[in-house]
């Protein structure tokens, strides 16, 4: 039933791609003069050289044309692969059940400290999110935490957003996050994954806010519990082998990134390597892994065609030369407000649309060609518009309907979608607060 009412994320993308185009009947054509900084190696708008040129408007019926022209571009398709290739490593990854078996072994340790298993669950579920981006792979692991909340005697309700809501949290600060701020960043032609301090610091509050209200929560509604023993299920070798070849990959992504000056290859390289040697020394044969690794792309092929359909809009935009006339009107309406109140308005703005585009990565795409040139126009720094960026794509990320994620743990915990809402909205509150002050926090320190 939900299925016939909500539309498919393609068709709610298609008719804004349609909507770009009428657009560019209506909208006043318009370009920024632009220059290449070598130093920075970032291509500029030069504030204040926006001026009017001859309309140039997209037919609808090339719609399919320009949804080619933007799958073949060089930044698409380098984003698309890059996606590609880090969803087939993990798919490996989590065929080792090395992460599985770790967390069933940490609860087993940890069950008599009654809730602060929560504050534990989301820091770990919270590595998922901020290595990879993956808060689909939080669906994985919620029974655990679904059995967790049943031996504490706290709402499964509760255990299963100590796992989403971990992946989540990680997600949002997005410290290696290839899907939202990796995406992001490439489009802002910023370093990948620069700027990570203060994104450490947003990991740490968001998983503090987190727990807090998950301990609360679980402690309000709190019932006798069951005195069960768990089967504990021990790690195997291979398992405990294919564990710390993880710890020691993340260990050497972290010094290339910040010590080498790693870039997107690099980085996709360390995770082909990781997930094969991962993949062999937990027993797979090599035909196995490649058919592992086949079925984690195939995964990501929802999202990569969402790119696709974002950056479409994106193609039209500027083919339409309204790209520029949209920026320098929306620039122009908040130009005379506070520095910190113009970027709190870029973080509101995400957030919003979060409820219409639940795609990290495609969102990036959608909305950062905005963003860039405003944040050069308005004088804030292109790392303070991804950071608004990221915050307003995260903090409401498992609030809207049409997010697989969100439909895939609740399928997963068999509970209705109007009980979830009503357990969140009040977080939901506690993170736009929390991602108003982080924003403003952003602007004091210059970030």
């Amino acid at each position: 039933m939900k299925n016939k009412i909500i539309p498919h994320t393609y068709i709610i993308l298609l008719l804004l791609v349609l909507l770009a185009c009428l657009m560019t009947y209506i909208i006043p054509a318009g370009q920024f003069d632009c220059v290449f900084d070598e130093a920075t190696k970032q291509t500029l708008v030069v504030s204040g050289s926006y001026y009017k040129v001859e309309n140039t408007p997209i037919a609808p019926y090339l719609i399919f044309h320009k949804f080619y022209e933007a799958l073949s571009s060089a930044k698409t398709s380098s984003l698309i692969f890059f996606i590609l290739l880090i969803g087939g490593t993990f798919e490996v990854i989590l065929k080792t059940e090395c992460l599985s078996v770790l967390c069933e072994g940490l609860l087993s340790h940890i069950k008599s400290r009654e809730l602060w298993i929560i504050p534990i669950f989301v820091c770990l579920f919270s590595i998922f999110g901020f290595t990879m981006g993956l808060t689909t792979a939080s669906v994985v692991f919620v029974p655990i935490g679904i059995a967790a909340a049943k031996e504490l005697g706290i709402p499964k309700m509760c255990g299963m957003a100590m796992v989403a809501l971990g992946t989540n949290a990680g997600f949002t600060a997005g410290i290696f996050n290839p899907f939202s701020v990796g995406t992001a960043q490439m489009i802002a032609e910023i370093p990948l994954y620069s700027g990570a301090g203060l994104r450490w610091v947003t990991l740490l509050v968001l998983n503090l806010v987190t727990s807090l209200y998950l301990m609360y929560y679980a402690s309000k509604h709190r019932v006798p519990q069951q005195n069960a023993t768990k089967h504990k299920k021990n790690m195997a070798l291979r398992q405990k082998l294919a564990v710390t070849e993880f710890v020691l990959s993340f260990i050497m992504l972290t010094f290339g990134i910040s010590k080498l000056g790693w870039g997107t290859s690099d980085i996709v390289v360390m995770f082909l390597i990781t997930g094969t040697i991962m993949g062999l020394s937990s027993g797979f044969a090599p035909s196995y892994i490649c058919e592992t690794f086949t079925e984690g792309c195939k995964k990501m092929m929802k999202g990569v065609l969402i790119i696709g359909i974002a950056a479409t809009i994106r193609i039209i935009l500027m083919d339409g030369n309204i790209m520029d006339t949209i920026t320098h009107s929306m620039t122009r309406g908040i130009s005379y407000l506070p520095l910190q109140i113009q970027l709190l308005g870029m973080f509101v703005f995400n957030a919003s649309i979060n409820f219409l585009v639940t795609s990290g990565s495609a969102k990036a795409a959608l909305v950062m060609p905005l963003l860039t040139p405003m944040a050069d126009t308005l004088g804030i720094s292109r790392q303070s518009a991804v950071f608004a960026f990221q915050l307003g794509d995260g903090l409401t990320n498992l609030a809207s309907p049409i997010s697989t994620t969100l439909n895939g743990v609740l399928a997963v915990a068999e509970e209705p979608y109007e009980k979830w809402i009503h357990f969140y909205i009040p977080l939901v509150g506690i993170y736009i607060l929390t991602g108003g002050l982080l924003t403003l926090l952003a602007s004091l320190i210059g970030y």
